[in-house]
C-alpha cells in the first residue's frame, strides 16, 4: 500500500516536472521564435520590425500565429511602413522543420509599399553581410493583398495593384520563388491571371527585385473608360525588375468603338513596352495594330501627372495604305462616307480629365494629316453630284460617259474639345478641285467649311443653252489665272443635311488670303 502511494506521488511529481519543463520549453520556443523571426525579417528586409502578438504551439504540429506585423525600411524616416501584415500563420511538421522546411505560411491583410528608386550616386548598392538561414517555405498564400508603388515625387499619385489571391512555392530568401496570382485591373476593368518567378528580394533597393512570367488579361471592359466601348482579351510575357519590366503581348477586340459614333470595329495589336512598376508609367516602344484591315503603327508613353488621378497618354500613330472606310467607320456616325486608300499620321494627346474623370472625346487632342487616294463616295446621291461636277469642270456637262469618277482628298487636322478643325482641305475630281478650311463637330455633326471651287472650264462652259449665254457675262468675275474658274463656296449645316452653295460671307476670300500668305 505504502509502495503504491509512493509510486503515485513520484508519478505525480514527474507529471508536474514534465509540465513545468514543457512550459519552460514553450516559453523558450516562443522567445526563440520571436527573436528569430524578428532577426531574419530585419536582416532580409533591412527594416525595423514590430510584432504585436505571437502565439506558438508544438503539438501535434509546430505552429505560430503573429498579429500586426510592421516592417519600416531603415532610414525611411516618417514614411509609411514598407510591409504590414494583419495576421501571419505558420504551420510546420517537426521532422521537416529539422531539415529547414516550413510547410505553409498564410498572410492576411498584406500590404507592400515599394519605395521609389533613390537618385543614382554612381557607387552602386552596398550590400551588408547576410545572416545565413537555409529555410525553405513550401507554400506561401495571401488573400486580398495590396501592392503599392510609391512615386519619387510626392505630387504624383501612388500606383496600386489589388491582388485577390497569390501563391508562392518553394520560397527562400536566397533564390527565386514560383508564383501564381489573380488580380483585377481597375481601368479598363478586367481579371488578370499571372504565373512566373519572383525574387530573390533585394532589401537595399526593392525596385531591383527580379520578376518574370506570363499573363492572361480576360474580359477587359472598355466601357469603364467614358467614351469607349468593347471587350478586350490579352496575353503575353514579361521579365525584368520591379522598376523596369519588359512586356510583350497581343490584344484582341471584336467590338472596339468610340461611343459617340457607335460603330464597333475589330482591333488587334502586338506590342512591346517597358513598364516602370514603381510608378506605373508605360513606354510603348512598338505597337503594330490592325483596325479592320488597316495597319496602324503606334509608339509613345502613358505616364502619371503630378497631383492628378489617371494617366497622360501621348502617342504617335501612322497608317500607310489603310482603308479609309475602316478609319472613318470608327470615327463617324453611320456608314463611312467614302472608301479608298488612306495614309494617316497624327499625334494623340489624351491628358487625365480634371477631377479624375475619363471623358475621352472631351479630353482628346489630335494633330496630323491624312491623304485619301482613289476615293469613292458610298452615298449614290453624293457620287452622282461628283460625276456632274467633274463633267461641268471639264466643260462637258452633257457627256454621260463621265461617271463613277474617283477623287483624291487631303487635309491637315487638329482635334480638340470634340471639334475637328481642318485646314488645307483639298478635294479633287477630274476637271475640278475644292479647297476649303473649316470645322466639324465630332458629336454634334455640325459643319462649317468655306473655300473655293476651282474648275478647268469657264463658268459658262459648265452648262448649255441660254444658261451658258447668260453665264458668259460672269466669266470675267470668276476667272482664275491660267484659265478656268474659281468660285467661292460654303458647306454648312449638319452632317445629315449639309447645305452647299455660293459663299458671300467673305470667309472664303479670307481663307484664300491666309493660304496664299502661308505658301511662301
Amino acid at each position: 500500500m505504502w509502495t503504491t502511494r509512493r509510486t503515485l506521488r513520484i508519478a505525480g511529481l514527474a507529471i508536474v516536472l514534465v509540465g513545468v519543463m514543457f512550459g519552460l520549453a514553450m516559453l523558450f520556443l516562443h522567445a526563440y521564435l520571436k527573436r528569430s523571426i524578428v532577426a531574419i525579417l530585419q536582416d532580409r528586409f533591412q527594416s525595423e520590425v514590430q510584432i504585436n502578438n505571437l502565439q506558438t504551439a508544438i503539438f501535434p504540429r509546430v505552429s505560430a500565429t503573429a498579429d500586426d506585423i510592421t516592417l519600416h525600411l531603415k532610414g525611411s524616416g516618417d514614411a509609411p511602413p514598407m510591409i504590414t501584415i494583419r495576421r501571419l500563420t505558420v504551420s510546420a511538421n517537426i521532422v521537416a522543420l529539422m531539415v529547414g522546411h516550413i510547410s505553409s505560411v498564410h498572410l492576411e491583410g498584406l500590404q507592400i509599399r515599394i519605395p521609389p528608386h533613390p537618385p543614382s550616386t554612381g557607387q552602386g548598392i552596398k550590400r551588408g553581410k547576410r545572416i545565413r538561414f537555409p529555410l525553405v517555405i513550401d507554400q506561401i498564400t495571401s488573400d486580398d493583398a495590396l501592392l503599392e508603388t510609391l512615386p519619387s515625387d510626392a505630387k504624383h499619385v501612388a500606383h496600386d495593384f489589388d491582388i485577390h489571391h497569390v501563391v508562392l512555392g518553394s520560397f527562400s530568401f536566397d533564390s527565386p520563388a514560383s508564383f501564381s496570382a489573380t488580380l483585377t485591373n481597375p481601368v479598363p476593368k478586367g481579371e488578370i491571371e499571372s504565373q512566373g518567378r519572383f525574387g530573390p528580394w533585394v532589401a537595399e533597393q526593392p525596385g531591383e527585385t527580379a520578376v518574370s512570367g506570363k499573363f492572361v488579361f480576360s474580359n477587359a471592359d472598355f466601357s469603364s473608360i467614358h467614351g469607349l466601348s468593347g471587350t478586350m482579351s490579352s496575353e503575353g510575357k514579361y521579365s525584368g525588375t520591379l522598376d523596369k519590366i519588359n512586356v510583350e503581348g497581343d490584344t484582341k477586340m471584336s467590338d472596339f468603338a468610340l461611343a459617340f459614333a457607335g460603330n464597333p470595329m475589330p482591333l488587334t495589336t502586338h506590342y512591346v513596352a517597358v513598364v516602370d512598376g514603381t510608378t506605373g508609367n508605360t513606354y510603348l516602344q512598338s505597337v503594330e495594330a490592325h483596325l479592320g484591315q488597316s495597319p496602324i503603327s503606334v509608339k509613345g508613353e502613358i505616364v502619371g501627372v503630378p497631383g492628378m488621378k489617371g494617366r497622360h497618354v501621348m502617342l504617335e500613330a501612322t497608317s500607310r495604305g489603310g482603308r479609309a472606310q475602316d478609319l472613318l467607320h470608327l470615327a463617324v456616325k453611320g456608314p463611312p462616307p467614302v472608301d479608298g486608300t488612306m495614309d494617316l499620321h497624327t499625334t494623340i494627346d489624351l491628358p487625365p480629365a480634371p477631377g479624375g474623370g475619363n471623358d475621352v472625346v472631351g479630353s482628346l487632342s489630335l494633330d496630323g494629316a491624312m491623304d485619301i487616294a482613289s476615293g469613292h463616295f458610298t452615298n449614290s446621291g453624293v457620287q452622282t453630284k461628283l460625276d456632274s461636277l467633274s463633267r461641268a469642270g471639264r466643260g462637258e456637262p452633257k457627256d454621260s460617259e463621265i461617271q463613277d469618277v474617283i477623287s483624291n482628298m487631303q487635309a491637315k487636322f487638329v482635334v480638340g474639345h470634340g471639334v475637328a478643325h481642318l485646314s488645307g482641305v483639298s478635294f479633287e475630281v477630274p476637271g475640278a478641285t475644292v479647297q476649303m478650311d473649316g470645322s466639324y463637330g465630332m458629336q454634334s455633326g455640325d459643319i462649317d467649311f468655306h473655300g473655293h471651287l476651282i474648275l478647268d472650264a469657264k463658268l459658262s462652259q459648265t452648262t448649255t443653252g441660254i444658261k451658258s449665254d447668260i453665264l458668259k457675262l460672269f466669266d470675267p468675275l470668276f476667272k482664275k489665272p491660267g484659265g478656268g474658274s474659281s468660285i467661292p463656296i460654303a458647306v454648312t449645316g449638319n452632317r445629315t443635311h449639309p447645305m452647299i452653295g455660293p459663299d458671300f460671307s467673305g470667309k472664303s476670300r479670307a481663307n484664300s488670303k491666309q493660304q496664299s500668305m502661308a505658301r511662301p
